[in-house]
């Protein structure tokens, strides 16, 4: 008996395409009205007006679900999808008091976690990261003699923290 290398070994393209496609079908059916789900009227109410907040919201989700579905841009769709929910939930739940609405927040958040899980456990098989049916390695630039020591990183990663911090 032989033992795997890696703990915990990566999702086959047909379970990352399986769970894409089931986490999406919630969100997709909750902004076309068929079941009770996501919405962001929450944070569309506060910057848009009352008639134009509710199809914003579900078109938002509708596109970024959809997006998520099919594999384009998936790991910016699912990171802003998850963002966008957890914040119409919080506010949600800020609205109305957290002993009413902790069930469907800590439902958001099981939700955000299955989104997240699929972003991290991706491994570039959407489609901006292919190209004709190859896919896209990004060259190794550093060689063993450029490397840094951590002295130098630390000082690199200061000097960046102080100029971000500047302006």
């Amino acid at each position: 008996m032989t033992e795997r290398s890696e703990p915990h070994p990566p999702l086959g393209s047909n379970a990352q395409t399986l769970l894409r496609c089931l986490i999406s079908s919630y969100f997709i059916a909750g902004a076309i009205g068929l079941i009770p789900g996501i919405d962001l009227l929450p944070l569309t109410e506060r910057l848009l007006p009352p008639a134009l907040s509710g199809p914003i919201s579900a078109t938002t989700i509708f596109v970024l679900a959809y997006m998520v579905m099919i594999g384009i841009w998936l790991r910016g769709a699912a990171l802003l999808l998850g963002i966008l929910t957890f914040w119409a939930s919080y506010l949600r739940m800020m609205e109305q008091g957290m002993g009413t609405d902790l069930g469907v927040f800590w439902r958001d958040l099981a939700l955000i976690g299955a989104l997240m899980l699929t972003y991290s456990r991706s491994r570039g098989n959407s489609l901006l990261h292919k190209t004709y049916g190859r896919e896209l390695k990004a060259p190794n630039l550093a060689s063993p003699r450029d490397q840094l020591s951590m002295e130098e990183i630390e000082e690199l990663f200061q000097e960046d923290f102080e100029h971000a911090r500047a302006g």
